[in-house]
C-alpha cells in the first residue's frame, strides 16, 4: 500500500460516473476536467498542467474558506460547525493530493508527471499550515469543551480525540516561534521526500547480457527482451529483475544486475536522506521527543518505540534457527553445483538457489505453476473470490478517461442494497518513468455526506509481466499473492461505512493498515478457490490437485530466511530513525552493512546501496515495522476463515466489523470484535511454519 507523506484524509468531492454501457459525458466544475461534479468520475484523459494549476489554486482556496467558516462558528460551537466543516475541508485538499499522487506516479506525459509533482507539494504545504494555525487549533479546543462535545460517542468522540491529539502532537503545546519552526521543517521534509521519491521513479538504468548470460532463461523471457543485435537488454522493474535472479546460471551476471538495482537512485538518495533524518530528529526534540521512532509510535498500534524493538528482536530470534537450517539446504545446493564445499549464499545468489531449492526438494517449478496464472484469469478469479464473500458486483466501464490507454475501470455495485458504492482503476503493466512497484492508490472516499453516500475510487498501480503476440502475461503464484494483497487495501476502500471522510477506508494507523490486504494472501493457498481460476492458459485445464499440494508444502520453504529479510528492512527504517547520531550520508550506508549482517544470513555486497531506492524510508518513516506487526493481526483474523474461505457469512461479517469500520474506532477493538477473543500470535506463527503444528 502507497502512504502519502503525511498520511493525510482521503478524499472529499467523490467523484464517479457509473455508466459503464457507454462513453462517459463527465460533468465537471467550471470546465476544469480535475473538478468533477458530485460523484462523478475525474476526467483523467483530459487534464493538462493548465488544469493542474487552476484546481489547485480553488482546492485551496476553498480549503482557507473552510477554515475562516470554523473560525468564525463562535457563537454556539457544534459538530457541524466545527469538527464536520474541519473534515470536509481537510479532504478537499487531501483527495487532490491523492488523485495528483496517481498522475505522477502514472501519468506518460511529462509535462502533466511535472505539474502534479509541483501541485502535490503545494497541497501538501497548505495541510502543513492548517497542522500549525493556531486558529483552528481554539476553534476545536473550544469545541471540545463544551457539552455536546463531553456527550460525544463513537465514531464523532474518536475522531474529536485525534483530531486535538494531531493538533498538539504538531506543537500547540509550544511557542508560536517554535510551531513557525514546526512548518518549515514540514516544508522542508516534504519536498526532500518528493525529490527522494522521484529519484527512484526516474532512474531507470538498463544492463545489456550476452547469449551465454542468459542461460537458464526462459524463451519467452528472452524473445521479450531480445534486441536486433542478439543481445538482449532489461530495465530493474520486477517482471525482469525477478526472473532474472531466479532463473539465470551465470553468477557474474546475476552479480551485475543486483548491484544496479541495489544502486538506483544513488548517491543521490543517500544525501538527501541524510537531510531527512536530521529533519525529523530535530522536529521529534522540539516536540519532547528523544528521536522520531519515539514520536511515531506514540500515536499508533504499537504504543512506543520499546514495543517496536522488542517485536522485532523476538521474533529474530524465533526465526534464526529455521532460517540457519534453510541456509544450510541452499549451501549444499551451491556446493553440489560448484563441486566444493561452499560457506557463502551472497544476496544475488539467494533468488538462484531458493529456486533450485523448491524445484529440486519440493518440485515445485515456478516456470510451470506460472501456465496455470494467465493475468486476466486471475483478474476473473480474484473478482469472484471478492464478488462472493462481500456481496458485490464489478463491471467494467467499456469507455473509462483514463490516464494511460491499458488501463481499465469498474463500477463496484453493492448486491444488497443495488447501490454503486465504488469505481476503481487497475494499471497492470510496466510503463517508463512509472511507479515500479504494486500499490494502492486511494483516491477519492466514501461517507456520508447531506446528498448521501458519497462513493470511493481507487487504483491498483501494478508491474505485472505484459502480454506478447507470442505469449500472454503468465505470473508466478507471489505475483498472485501480491494482486490479491493490494485489492484487499481497494476493498477496504470501497466498503467504507464511516460517516467522516478523515475516517474512512484505509485512513487506519499505519501499523494496522496492511492487515485487511494481508488477510487476502491466505486465499491463493487455498484448493478450492484456485480452482475457480488457477487454469492452464493452453489447454483450460484446472491446476492438479498434487501441484498445489507442492506448493502448500513448500510455502514455508524458506520462510526463515525471506521473513528474516523483512525484519532487517524494519530494523533498518526503525535503526535510522531512532538514532539521533546519523549525521552524513558516509554513515548511513556503514549502517546498513552492519545490519544486514548481523540479521540476515547473506552479507553484504560492497558497492551496493540498498537504502537509496527504499522508498519506504520516505512513506513509512520507522514504521516499516508495520508490515510484520499487522501480519500477526491478519493471520489471527484469517483462522477464523480458514476452514470456509468463501463463505459470505464469514466475509459479511469482516466486511461489517473491520473493513467498513475503516479508521472510526480503535484497530485493536476492531480485531478483538472480529475475533471474539483477545489476539494472538499463535496462527502467525505456525503460517511462518515456527509455530506448533
Amino acid at each position: 500500500m502507497k502512504h502519502s507523506f503525511f498520511y493525510i484524509a482521503l478524499g472529499l468531492f467523490s467523484s464517479l460516473n457509473y455508466n459503464s454501457g457507454q462513453a462517459q459525458q463527465i460533468k465537471t466544475a467550471e470546465g476544469n476536467p480535475f473538478l468533477p461534479a458530485y460523484n462523478q468520475v475525474i476526467d483523467f484523459a483530459e487534464i493538462t498542467p493548465a488544469n493542474i494549476q487552476e484546481a489547485t489554486r480553488q482546492l485551496i482556496e476553498k480549503a482557507k474558506e473552510s477554515n475562516k467558516r470554523i473560525v468564525a462558528a463562535e457563537g454556539k460551537r457544534t459538530f457541524e460547525n466545527t469538527l464536520a466543516e474541519f473534515d470536509n475541508g481537510d479532504n478537499l485538499l487531501s483527495q487532490a493530493a491523492s488523485t495528483y499522487e496517481v498522475v505522477f506516479s502514472a501519468s506518460p506525459d511529462k509535462a502533466i508527471r511535472d505539474a502534479a509533482s509541483a501541485a502535490y507539494q503545494e497541497i501538501n504545504n497548505m495541510v502543513s499550515a492548517q497542522a500549525v494555525n493556531e486558529d483552528l487549533y481554539k476553534a476545536v479546543k473550544a469545541y471540545s469543551l463544551t457539552p455536546e462535545a463531553k456527550a460525544l460517542t463513537g465514531e464523532r468522540k474518536y475522531f474529536l480525540h485525534h483530531t486535538l491529539r494531531n493538533f498538539e502532537r504538531d506543537g500547540f503545546a509550544l511557542s508560536k516561534e517554535k510551531r513557525d519552526t514546526l512548518k518549515n521543517i514540514n516544508d522542508k521534509l516534504l519536498d526532500l521526500s518528493l525529490k527522494f521519491g522521484n529519484n527512484i521513479a526516474q532512474d531507470n538504468p538498463t544492463i545489456v547480457f550476452n547469449e551465454a548470460e542468459m542461460d537458464g532463461l526462459s524463451e519467452d523471457y528472452r524473445r521479450s527482451h531480445r534486441q536486433s543485435d542478439g543481445t538482449y537488454k532489461m530495465d530493474v522493474s520486477n517482471p525482469s529483475y525477478m526472473p532474472f535472479m531466479n532463473y539465470a546460471k551465470n553468477t557474474e551476471a546475476r552479480k551485475r544486475f543486483y548491484l544496479l538495482k541495489m544502486n538506483v537512485a544513488a548517491p543521490q538518495n543517500d544525501e538527501l536522506l541524510n537531510e531527512i533524518l536530521s529533519l525529523r530528529t530535530r522536529k521529534a526534540k522540539i516536540l519532547g521527543h528523544e528521536s522520531y521512532a519515539d514520536y511515531v509510535t506514540e500515536a499508533i498500534m504499537s504504543k512506543n518505540k520499546k514495543n517496536v524493538w522488542d517485536f522485532e528482536k523476538k521474533l529474530a530470534a524465533d526465526l534464526r534457527p529455521k532460517a540457519e537450517q534453510e541456509y544450510k539446504e541452499l549451501l549444499a545446493l551451491k556446493s553440489k553445483a560448484s563441486g566444493k564445499a561452499e560457506t557463502v549464499i551472497y544476496p544475488y545468489e539467494s533468488s538462484y538457489y531458493s529456486t533450485r531449492l523448491l524445484d529440486e526438494k519440493y518440485q515445485v517449478d515456478d516456470q510451470k505453476i506460472k501456465e496455470y496464472f494467465e493475468l486476466q484469469n486471475v483478474i476473473k478469479g480474484l473478482f469472484e473470490v471478492y464478488q462472493r464473500i462481500y456481496n458485490l458486483s464489478f463491471v467494467e466501464d467499456k469507455h473509462p478517461s483514463v490516464w494511460s490507454e491499458d488501463v481499465q475501470a469498474f463500477t463496484v455495485t453493492d448486491n444488497a442494497s443495488k447501490k454503486t458504492i465504488g469505481y476503481f482503476y487497475l494499471d497492470l503493466y510496466p510503463r517508463d518513468n512509472k511507479y515500479k512497484h504494486a500499490a494502492c492508490f486511494p483516491i477519492t472516499a466514501a461517507a456520508r455526506t447531506k446528498d448521501g453516500r458519497s462513493i470511493a475510487s481507487a487504483a491498483l498501480i501494478c508491474n505485472f509481466p505484459k502480454p506478447s503476440p507470442e505469449q500472454p502475461s503468465l505470473m508466478p503464484h507471489s505475483q498472485v499473492q501480491t494482486i490479491f494483497h493490494e485489492f484487499g487495501h481497494l476493498m477496504h476502500c470501497m466498503v467504507s461505512e464511516t460517516e467522516l471522510y478523515s475516517t474512512s477506508g484505509t485512513n487506519v494507523v499505519t501499523d494496522f493498515v496492511e492487515a485487511p490486504s494481508q488477510i487476502m494472501e491466505n486465499w491463493v493457498w487455498n484448493k478450492e478457490v484456485l480452482s475457480l481460476f488457477a487454469k492452464h492458459y493452453k489447454t483450460g485445464q484446472v491446476i492438479p490437485n498434487e501441484l498445489v499440494d507442492k506448493m502448500i508444502a513448500s510455502r514455508n520453504a524458506i520462510s526463515g530466511l525471506t521473513f528474516l529479510q523483512q525484519v532487517f528492512y524494519g530494523t533498518v527504517d526503525f535503526t535510522l530513525n531512532d538514532n539521533p547520531g546519523i549525521n552524513s550520508d558516509r554513515t548511513i550506508p556503514a549502517l546498513v552493512k552492519q545490519l544486514q549482517n548481523s540479521i540476515t544470513l547473506y552479507p553484504f555486497v560492497d558497492g551496493s546501496h540498498f537504502e537509496a531506492g527504499f522508498g519506504h524510508l520516505t512513506n513509512y518513516g520507522s514504521q516499516y515495522y508495520g508490515y510484520l506487526w499487522s501480519l500477526v493481526y491478519a493471520s489471527d483474523m484469517y483462522s477464523v476463515f480458514a476452514a470456509n474461505p468463501l463463505s459470505p457469512a464469514l466475509g459479511h461479517k469482516f466486511r461489517e466489523q473491520v473493513l467498513a469500520k475503516g479508521g472510526s474506532d480503535d484497530a485493536l477493538n476492531l480485531v478483538k470484535n472480529f475475533l471474539g477473543r483477545e489476539p494472538n500470535n499463535k496462527a502467525f506463527l505456525k503460517n511462518l511454519g515456527i509455530g506448533k503444528k
